[in-house]
């Protein structure tokens, strides 16, 4: 999910390198003690991956040292009683955090920007208890808080693209997909009923021109939205409408939509730069939180135990992991 980019920014690709002063870390805790980074280890996801990952929200919590990192792998929910929410909750009641890396928001916004918080403010807890901005409310608000350093885990470094397009896809190929991605957060939000909402028109005109800029592509493509569902119907052999599934925008490597291969491209680029992203946080001696959804938390398992052994506690109920990673 890219859950803040439809409300403040589309962003696209994350770069190869982290910000200024993160990449110094594991110099910092010297070279025979630094945590080496193992993003050759996150786990492609594929469909046999996807069908082992659990049905709701759940978490892995490592020891590092005196130090914890907590990485829940949210279900992307909209309601304030859902598991992810209280998995958020009870993380913040049980463990003091340094930092806290939420999914949806680029890195160079810098620590605690003012716009996350603009964005949480607008779109918190309603009367039925349904929250517009998801999970990334309760974890803003959290950090805010506990004081913790609040990062996103995203990047906009345009050079990572490079590779991307090495696999083949195009500017086009990124353009349609940055988009095609936002609608399941549109629904979430019920800006879109489904995907054969007329109101989905202008939210994708208005994507496609926002991303465009971003990518420094020419006006020349995909400048409408019929160029747009003609490109989707290329790549996935079908309209855009009502059978629009997400699973359409995961990275499946072994996926059976065209658009799965693009998202698997840009998915692994996300996670090897959040993977290093992470780790140089915790070579500065931090307790760190992870907020991001359950796939990645699937393909972060096989590098995070590399780097930091098996975790001292994996499930949903982070109460026991308190008594577990003592």
């Amino acid at each position: 999910m890219v859950a803040i980019a439809t409300a403040l920014s589309m962003f696209g690709s994350p770069p190869a390198t982290l910000p200024a002063g993160v990449t110094e870390a594991m110099e910092a805790r010297g070279a025979s003690s630094a945590l080496r980074p193992a993003p050759n280890q996150l786990a492609p996801w594929t469909t046999a991956l996807r069908d082992r990952q659990p049905d709701d929200a759940f978490a892995s919590v490592y020891r590092v040292g005196p130090h914890r990192l907590v990485f829940i792998g949210a279900q992307h929910e909209n309601q304030s009683k859902s598991r992810t929410f209280r998995l958020i909750e009870d993380a913040y009641a049980k463990i003091k955090f340094d930092t806290v890396i939420a999914e949806g928001f680029p890195t160079s916004w810098g620590a605690n920007s003012a716009r996350i918080f603009a964005y949480v403010a607008q779109n918190g807890w309603r009367g039925d208890g349904f929250v517009e901005g998801g999970e990334t409310v309760p974890t803003v608000l959290g950090a805010r808080r506990q004081g913790a350093v609040l990062i996103g885990g995203e990047a906009d470094d345009p050079d990572l693209e490079r590779p991307i397009y090495a696999q083949g896809f195009s500017g086009q190929d990124l353009l349609g997909f940055y988009v095609l991605r936002a609608i399941p957060q549109w629904i979430g939000e019920r800006k879109i009923s489904n995907a054969g909402d007329p109101r989905l028109v202008s939210l994708v005109q208005a994507s496609l021109d926002y991303n465009r800029a971003m990518l420094g592509l020419p006006a020349s493509v995909l400048p409408r939205f019929s160029d747009w569902a003609a490109w989707y119907r290329e790549k996935n052999g079908k309209p855009i409408d009502t059978t629009f599934d997400t699973e359409e925008v995961g990275p499946l490597a072994d996926g059976r939509h065209g658009t799965n291969r693009i998202a698997s491209a840009v998915s692994r680029a996300r996670d090897a730069y959040l993977h290093n992203l992470i780790i140089a946080h915790l070579n500065r001696g931090e307790s760190v939180l992870v907020v991001f959804g359950g796939s990645h938390l699937m393909i972060h398992r096989p590098a995070l135990d590399q780097v930091l052994g098996r975790p001292c506690y994996a499930g949903t109920d982070l109460k026991q992991a308190q008594e577990a990673c003592l």
